[in-house]
């Protein structure tokens, strides 16, 4: 996609622009070696319409971040703002003639025992940051399933959850403070290390889940809870999603497990492919229960295993043997290691109200088998969240077509159900559209009041949620 940026004060061209840029940074910041920017042009979403940036700077600290988007307002050039590239919804899609701004390179982590915080910055990636609160003897609860190679940032900028959401939440809720520069390059500190503080508006609050469309962060001060006990896991065979679902709601309608987590047959078949565990005929669809309740594990445990039973599962298999758990839920990520490099993917992310997760599921399936695309499941029941995943041929334009034709007909029942067509992984680019469809006037209107004040001229991440950039204004 194509911004208009200008020129104004040097009617420059773009060699005297990255000059210009380069001058203001240390040595190697600034890359514009063709192969290197090919790398930062696409996210995870593998846009088709990612466009080129005039450069990729990648920050090694704050003043980087500050001189950058000094430069970038003076020359009203959109800016980007990058972690990991982890995004499946275009979150850090390049934009032509803008500059991509990477803080991978903002990685430390510093965790205080006796406050029981860490300090990290937003180039730090999630499991880094569990390993670093583990080895304190705390927990780092926000887990989504990319957590091996997500960064805090961007968890930060798209509120993300996980699998454990519905007992320990998501992202926001472990958000005590964080550090940010503005589009004009000045920074701004909001929150802090105190566990608790009602002192005015939660501005801090109010960056999380803005995608970089307000500021780019450079610190990130994240409250940590005593580590858990080891899990104990259930596993829950079914002939019907239906009344795996049902199962699932009964669980989290008398406790909160620690996870909760259900896959289709379809999931389970591709996990089958890399792990030969002999995939019974009559599976529909399994559920995975997990609770980390210590000495209340075991009674949680049995209340599990006997609410899956009442709704009909043909087989229930439930261990407090931390390996024989893990062997048990491989399937989990089994689903990621088949099809990483082999296809490529389109990664749903909807919430529903859990009574309509069934139903949505039946329509998943009726779908792919009217168009022969392959799509398979996974969902956190107790929190409404699906993720259907649809596979396709890149090279295979009809392939393509229907993969995306099929998510286009997932997102209008979604909206039919009462659901949201974003959940965990943010809006990007990919939704934009989508979501402004859904918000209402009202709420869009106020969100781009809120763009305006905090970035005048449009030029942060402008392709992401609801805000339109420069030149695209009616």
């Amino acid at each position: 996609m194509s911004i208009e940026t200008s020129t104004d004060d040097s009617a420059g061209s773009t060699t005297e622009l990255v000059r210009e840029l380069s001058d203001l940074l240390p040595g190697g910041t600034v890359v514009t070696d063709a192969d290197i920017v090919e790398v930062y042009r696409q996210d995870w979403s593998m846009d088709p319409a990612a466009g080129t940036p005039l450069a990729v700077v990648r920050a090694r600290t704050e003043d980087d971040v500050c001189a950058v988007l000094r430069f970038a307002s003076r020359h009203r050039i959109p800016v980007v703002p990058r972690g990991a590239g982890s995004s499946v919804v275009g979150g850090s899609t390049a934009v032509d003639g803008a500059i991509t701004l990477s803080v991978e390179l903002l990685d430390d982590i510093r965790v205080d025992r006796d406050a029981m915080a860490a300090v990290v910055g937003p180039g730090a990636v999630n499991a880094a940051v569990s390993a670093a609160a583990a080895a304190e003897g705390l927990f780092y609860p926000p887990d989504p399933t990319s957590s091996d190679f997500c960064s805090v940032g961007g968890n930060v900028a798209t509120n993300s959850g996980g699998a454990n959401g519905y007992k320990y939440g998501s992202t926001r809720d472990y958000v005590l403070g964080l550090r940010v520069v503005l589009a004009d390059g000045s920074v701004v500190e909001v929150g802090g290390a105190a566990p608790k503080s009602s002192t005015g508006l939660s501005l801090a609050g109010l960056f999380v889940g803005s995608e970089g469309t307000l500021g780019v962060i450079t610190r990130v001060t994240v409250r940590l809870l005593p580590a858990p006990s080891a899990p104990h896991t259930v596993a829950a065979f079914f002939t019907d999603h239906n009344a795996a679902f049902a199962a699932a709601a009964a669980i989290a309608h008398r406790l909160r497990p620690s996870e909760l987590v259900l896959m289709d047959r379809p999931a389970l078949e591709v996990a089958d492919s890399l792990l030969q565990m002999g995939l019974d005929s009559e599976t529909g669809a399994v559920v995975y229960a997990y609770s980390d309740a210590g000495a209340g594990a075991k009674a949680e445990i049995a209340l599990m295993v006997e609410l899956c039973r009442e709704h009909g599962a043909t087989e229930v298999f439930d261990t407090d043997d931390r390996t024989q758990g893990e062997m048990v839920s491989r399937p989990r990520t089994a689903v990621f290691e088949v099809l990483e490099g082999h296809c490529a993917m389109v990664v749903e992310d909807y919430v529903l109200p859990p009574a309509a997760l069934g139903e949505f599921l039946s329509t998943v399936h009726e779908l792919a088998a009217q168009t022969g695309q392959q799509v398979l499941t996974y969902a956190y029941p107790a929190d409404g969240v699906i993720h259907p995943i649809i596979t396709f041929d890149p090279a295979d334009e009809g392939s393509a077509g229907r993969a995306f034709g099929v998510r286009g007909r997932l997102t209008e029942v979604v909206a039919a159900l009462g659901g949201a067509v974003a959940g965990e992984y943010g809006v990007g680019a990919d939704k934009r559209q989508a979501v402004a469809g859904v918000a209402g006037e009202g709420a869009v209107a106020l969100q781009r009041r809120i763009k305006d004040l905090f970035d005048p001229d449009g030029i942060l991440n402008p392709r992401a949620l609801l805000f339109p950039g420069p030149g695209e204004r009616s």
